[in-house]
C-alpha cells in the first residue's frame, strides 16, 4: 500500500509532464516545417538559411530531412540520451503517414522528448522536421515528489497510512487542476492559467506549466505574425518581379519608356527584397553572433557620418536636420554598428516626419552614461503601440512602411545592437507632438567602460 501511495502520484506527474511536453515541442516542431514549407526550393541551403533564423536554443537537437531520408539540416546543441534509431522512427512515420509524431521517454532522472511533422507541398510529403529534447530540470521535480512521499511514508509508518492516502487524493485532484489547464491549452486557449497553490513541488509543476503557457502564447503569437509578414514581405516583392518581367516578355513591340517604366519597378522590388533579406541576416547574426570585439568608438566622429549620408534624404523630404555633438564623447563598441543605430533612428525621424519638419540629433557625456538623442516633430506612434515597436516585423500601420519600403525591423536592429553592448534603448511621445528615442551607452572614460 505505501507503494502505491509513493507511485501513484510520480506516475501522474510523469505522465503530466508527458502531456506538456508534447504540447511544448509540437508548436515548435510546426512552426519549423511551417517555415520550411513556404520556400520555393528546399535544399540544404535554402532549408539552413530558414533554420539559423528559428530559436532552437532550447532544444538538444533539430533535424531536417526530405522524403528520401537524407538529412538535410541538423544541429546538436547537447544531444545528451539521443537514440537516432526513435528519431529515424519518427521521420520515417510522419513521411509515410503524413501525420505528427511525438515520443518522450523519462529515464535517470530526465526526460527525453521527440517530436516530428511533415513537410508538405500541395498535397505531397517531401520531408520532415524532427526535435530532440533533453530536460534534466522537470525530472528532478517528479524525482523531488517521489522522495518527499517516500520520506513522509517511512517517517511516519503506519499512520502515514492514512495521511499518504489524503495527501494522494489533494495531490491528484491538484494535478487535475493542472490537467484541466492542459487540455484547455491544447484546444488553444494560451490565456489559460492553473491557480494551484503551496509551496511544494506540485507548485513548482503548476508554475512551470503557467511559464509554458506563457512561452506557448508568445510562441504563437509570433509565429502567426512572422509566418503573416515573412511570407507577405518575401512574396510580395517576387510577385510583382515575375508579373512585371512576364509582361516584358510576352508584350511585343513593347515602347521603350514602357519598358524602362517596368525595369525600373523590377529594381524597386529587388531593392525591397533585398533590404528585408539584409536586415532577416543582420538580426541572425546579432542573435547568434559570439562577443563582439570592441574597439574606443568617436560618437560624434559616426554621427557626423550619419549626417552627411541621409542629407540628401532630408532635403528631398522637406525636412531641417539638426545637431548637437559634445566633443570627446567616446563609447566601446562597433563603430560599423553604432551608425547602424544612429541611421537608423534619424532615417525613421525624416521618413515619418511632416513637410517642413525637423530631426535633432543630439550626442551628449552625462557621468558615467553616453546619451544619444533622436527627436522629430513627426506623426508621432500612438502609446499602445509604444511596447511593441521593438517587435521583429511590428508596424503602427500595417501599410505605412511597406509604402515607404520599409520592413518593420530596423527598431529591432537597434534595440538588438544596443543590447550587444550594454546600452539600452527607451522611446516617448514629446508633448508637442512627434517622438524621442534615446540610446544609453556606457561612457569610454581613460580605457575603462
Amino acid at each position: 500500500m505505501i507503494v502505491v501511495l509513493n507511485t501513484y502520484p510520480v506516475i501522474i506527474s510523469r505522465d503530466l509532464v508527458f502531456v506538456s511536453k508534447e504540447n511544448a515541442l509540437w508548436p515548435t516542431t510546426a512552426r519549423m516545417g511551417a517555415s520550411v514549407e513556404a520556400l520555393e526550393r528546399i535544399t540544404p541551403e535554402t532549408v539552413g538559411q530558414v533554420m539559423s533564423m528559428m530559436e532552437t536554443g532550447n532544444l538538444s537537437q533539430v533535424s531536417v530531412m526530405n522524403g528520401n531520408m537524407d538529412e538535410l539540416y541538423s544541429v546538436r546543441n547537447d544531444a545528451t540520451g539521443y537514440d537516432e534509431r526513435v528519431l529515424f522512427s519518427l521521420v520515417r512515420s510522419a513521411i509515410s503517414n503524413k501525420e505528427d509524431k511525438f515520443r518522450s521517454f523519462f529515464s535517470d532522472g530526465a526526460f527525453m522528448s521527440y517530436s516530428s511533422c511533415p513537410i508538405m507541398s500541395g498535397d505531397q510529403v517531401v520531408g520532415a522536421v524532427c526535435v530532440y529534447e533533453y530536460d534534466e530540470t522537470e525530472g528532478r521535480i517528479v524525482l523531488g515528489i517521489r522522495d518527499d512521499m517516500l520520506n513522509i511514508s517511512l517517517g511516519l509508518g503506519i499512520a502515514a497510512i492514512l495521511v499518504s492516502f489524503i495527501l494522494s487524493k489533494t495531490m491528484t485532484y491538484r494535478l487535475k487542476r493542472v490537467l484541466d489547464g492542459i487540455k484547455n491549452v491544447r484546444e488553444g486557449e494560451y490565456t489559460y492559467r492553473v491557480a494551484v497553490s503551496g509551496h511544494d513541488e506540485l507548485t513548482q509543476l503548476s508554475d512551470e506549466f503557467n511559464s509554458l503557457t506563457d512561452r506557448l502564447q508568445k510562441t504563437e503569437e509570433i509565429r502567426r505574425r512572422f509566418v503573416a509578414d515573412a511570407s507577405h514581405e518575401l512574396k510580395t516583392p517576387l510577385a510583382a518581379i515575375r508579373l512585371l518581367s512576364d509582361s516584358i516578355l510576352e508584350t511585343d513591340n513593347m515602347d521603350a519608356e514602357t519598358v524602362k517604366e517596368f525595369v525600373t519597378g523590377i529594381r524597386e522590388e529587388s531593392e525591397r527584397l533585398g533590404r528585408t533579406t539584409g536586415q532577416l541576416l543582420a538580426l541572425t547574426k546579432l542573435d547568434n553572433a559570439a562577443a563582439t570585439v570592441r574597439v574606443d568608438v568617436d560618437c560624434c566622429e559616426v554621427a557626423n557620418r550619419v549626417l552627411g549620408t541621409l542629407k540628401p534624404i532630408a532635403e528631398r523630404a522637406g525636412v531641417t536636420v539638426r545637431a548637437e555633438l559634445d566633443a570627446n564623447v567616446h563609447i566601446m563598441a562597433s563603430s560599423d554598428e553604432l551608425f547602424q543605430i544612429i541611421y537608423n533612428l534619424v532615417e525613421n525621424a525624416i521618413k515619418y516626419n511632416r513637410p517642413g519638419g525637423s530631426v535633432s540629433l543630439t550626442v551628449r557625456r552625462e557621468s558615467e552614461k553616453v546619451r544619444i538623442t533622436v527627436e522629430d516633430t513627426g506623426i508621432g506612434i500612438p502609446e499602445e503601440d509604444l511596447p511593441y515597436i521593438f517587435d521583429r516585423f511590428y508596424r503602427v500601420e500595417k501599410s505605412r512602411d511597406r509604402d515607404e519600403g520599409g520592413t518593420g525591423l530596423g527598431l529591432s536592429i537597434v534595440k538588438s545592437t544596443a543590447d550587444r553592448h550594454g546600452g539600452e534603448v527607451t522611446a516617448e511621445k514629446r508633448s508637442e507632438g512627434g517622438m524621442r528615442f534615446v540610446v544609453s551607452f556606457p561612457a569610454y572614460i581613460q580605457g575603462k567602460t
